[in-house]
């Protein structure tokens, strides 16, 4: 019995678009434009700066009208690139919808208000045709 273990190639490159996020920003923050039917591939959220409120300290990606489509609220307090193993909401990645839409990032804290603190977001996808 013969094996197929052929793989289809799809072509294509992977694109990114990035922003960063201060403790300032009071509201969403756009990354930038996912074309239609994108698929997500990986999301990095870098702390340059780390967030100091008192409490808590949490950046979301989503889309304009659901901050937390892409990430949940993912802890910015420590220096370096935050994990979004358990944050990803990964049903969202596979494919953006019909439309092309605003990717955001929003920040989020709770206690005493931060007064420093800053991130890189970047979401690296695949756009097919």
């Amino acid at each position: 019995m013969a094996t197929n273990n052929s793989v289809t190639n799809i072509a294509g490159v992977l694109s990114a678009i990035t922003t960063t996020i201060a403790f300032s920003n009071a509201s969403a923050v756009s990354i930038g434009t996912l074309p239609a039917n994108a698929q997500i591939v990986d999301i990095n959220i870098d702390t340059t700066t780390a967030f100091n409120a008192t409490t808590t300290n949490t950046v979301t990606v989503g889309k304009t009208g659901t901050a937390a489509a892409f990430v949940a609220a993912t802890s910015v307090t420590s220096l370096g690139r935050a994990s979004v193993a358990t944050t990803g909401v990964y049903s969202a990645w596979a494919d953006t919808g019909s439309a092309e839409l605003d990717a955001t990032v929003t920040f989020s804290q709770t206690g005493t208000a931060a007064t420093t603190g800053a991130a890189r977001v970047t979401i690296v996808y695949k756009a097919f045709a």
